[in-house]
């Protein structure tokens, strides 16, 4: 009531200039003279801080001091919680030894936090510090979001000389982030606040609430002091505690800053709020995510880790799923696609093995096709561009028909799991994958792990399997699929090589859903028990007609036999490419993966 009775008597006086009331910064004053807190949660989630700490190494002090607070949360009881301490502290050491720091001083708080009351008391203890250091500028923020440029992080921040601000950290998975409440698109200011977040409107905005991970504090505003260095608020707000609500209350702008690209956060789900695990999955997938934001068909290298620390390797064997072997077909010369996945595996702890793919530019000729008997399928045309197959869609069916031809030789009775190499991970993938997996007693030939539904409305999305699976129509894309060894022989028995046609029409002729009778009629045993995740827990990195789409098999030489008889009136295939908003403003095309 009292900071209300004092903001009403300041308004009155400022003839309706909104926020004058917070004054203009004394240009004179110099920054060397300015002190700077950057304050940080840890949770015992020792995995986040060799990505994490890193990030710090890289700050850089644009005042005169700089000081580093840690809090460590112990709130969840768990085996990591002498790991994350033991971590921190090791780091904390050698920072203090190295000449890189750019800290005054470096200081660990232990924290246990068991009720919001506490919340608000942790929050007290901070302003408390900023008055006795008499600190300028607060960053708070917690230890898993992930910064791209922390070099330039803190003299961004000040130099948009907001009262109270959020840099815009976007999450990876959707429009899921707590930087916005996005996941309700009935609420008020949904359309401002997503070209906001998606950097159609660059700038800083004033928004109504809705920070979470990150504050900057300038307080050289004069009500920033006078409403967060009070004990008053917190004994006013008790178990209502939160900062955004606070600078909302006492008429405090708050701003969100999207110019330059800070960095991410890990995607919201209500699920995390209730298990570890998903956190851990979410933080993950945000670490694979950030490699596939590069310009022009390029990827970005992994974030980095900590080196002044042991960082303990993971006491988990690298995972298969049960399988006998994770294959990823790869084209020798796309050493981008094999590094960018083999740093998204270590993340992921998984365990595949490279396949060098056939390449349909440099490899396939007559004789090779002569050596391999190879003939097209009768009347095969493609439905999209009227043309027999390409030596890319060739070197395609070569790739995949050679694992399974090793899945064979090699006895694999746990089957396998195949994988291109513009395969995107889905957070909850490895999850996912195992529960099905796991489950001895579901017989199966094929499971899709992605694909593209050519033909929704024959899809059975009402009988589900297992939870995640349905029996899929009409598919297309290769982009990752698991076989079993009884389905590889399937595949192989059928010789596919002497009436040939792309790989991802012959998979749904084997399971008896291809439309077209005539091409499935040279097909004896179309008995391939397959399922299909729903939705799918893999996709392409890039859908045909976005931006940095690329294909390695649809430029290539058109494949006609000398001898072929002229094709008879093509059978009309029905595609409804329905998937993805680009797909249905782009002329239709046939996407080569």
């Amino acid at each position: 009531m009292i900071t209300q009775l004092i903001f009403l008597l300041l308004i009155t006086s400022i003839h309706g200039k909104r926020y004058h009331i917070f004054g203009e910064n004394d240009s004179s004053s110099s920054i060397k003279n300015e002190r700077l807190l950057v304050d940080i949660d840890i949770y015992n989630r020792p995995y986040v801080l060799p990505y994490f700490l890193h990030q710090l190494e890289r700050l850089t002090c644009p005042c005169n001091q700089c000081y580093l607070d840690f809090h460590i949360y112990h709130v969840f009881h768990t085996t990591t919680e002498n790991e994350t301490t033991q971590l921190l502290t090791e780091w904390v050491s050698a920072m203090k030894k190295s000449e890189q720091s750019a800290f005054t001083t470096i200081t660990i708080h232990e924290w246990t936090a068991k009720s919001t009351t506490d919340q608000t008391n942790r929050l007290r203890d901070v302003m408390k510090r900023i008055s006795e250091l008499d600190i300028t500028y607060l960053a708070m923020f917690d230890s898993m979001i992930i910064l791209l440029e922390p070099e330039k992080l803190l003299s961004t921040l000040i130099s948009k000389d907001k009262p109270l601000m959020t840099p815009l950290l976007r999450a990876t998975k959707d429009m899921y982030t707590s930087t916005f409440y996005l996941n309700d698109q009935q609420m008020t200011g949904f359309d401002y606040y997503k070209q906001i977040y998606d950097r159609k409107k660059l700038g800083c905005f004033l928004i109504d609430g809705g920070i979470k991970d990150f504050y900057f504090f300038n307080f050289k505003y004069p009500q920033v002091r006078l409403i967060f260095l009070h004990d008053k608020i917190f004994e006013d707000t008790q178990q209502q505690y939160a900062i955004d609500v606070v600078a909302r209350q006492n008429f405090i702008p708050t701003y969100v800053c999207n110019r330059e690209i800070f960095g991410y956060i890990p995607a919201q789900f209500l699920e995390a709020l209730y298990d570890e695990s998903v956190i851990h999955d979410l933080y993950m997938h945000m670490l694979t995510e950030h490699q596939l934001n590069g310009p022009s068909q390029t990827y970005l290298p992994p974030i980095t880790r900590t080196s002044l620390i042991s960082i303990p390797s993971s006491s988990k064997e690298k995972t298969k799923f049960g399988l006998d072997e994770i294959y990823v077909i790869n084209l020798v010369r796309r050493t981008d696609r094999r590094e960018r996945l083999q740093a998204t595996f270590d993340i992921l702890n998984i365990s595949a093995r490279f396949f060098d793919a056939i390449d349909g530019k440099h490899t396939i000729d007559q004789a090779y096709l002569e050596r391999l008997n190879v003939r097209l399928l009768p009347e095969y045309e493609d439905p999209y561009n009227l043309r027999p197959m390409n030596y890319g869609e060739l070197g395609c069916f070569f790739s995949h028909y050679f694992i399974w031809e090793d899945i064979v030789k090699n006895e694999y009775s746990n089957g396998v799991l195949i994988l291109e190499d513009d395969v995107r991970f889905d957070p909850y993938f490895k999850y996912k994958l195992e529960k099905i997996l796991s489950n001895r007693s579901l017989d199966w030939d094929l499971i899709f792990l992605g694909r593209k539904i050519m033909r929704p409305d024959e899809e059975n999305y009402e009988n589900t399997i297992e939870t995640f699976l349905i029996e899929p129509s009409y598919s297309h894309w290769t982009v990752g699929y698991a076989l079993s060894l009884r389905g590889a022989r399937m595949l192989i028995d059928e010789k596919p090589l002497q009436k040939i046609l792309p790989v991802d029409e012959y998979l749904p002729i084997m399971y008896d859903h291809h439309p077209n009778e005539n091409w499935k009629s040279h097909f004896v045993n179309r008995k391939l028990k397959a399922y299909a995740f729903h939705p799918s827990i893999l996709t392409p990195t890039h859908y045909f007609g976005e931006p940095n789409y690329i294909s390695d098999t649809e430029n290539t030489t058109i494949h006609r036999e000398t001898n072929r008889v002229a094709a008879a009136k093509l059978l009309s295939v029905d595609v409804i490419a329905n998937q993805k908003q680009t797909e249905e403003n782009t002329p239709m095309s046939k996407d080569e993966l």
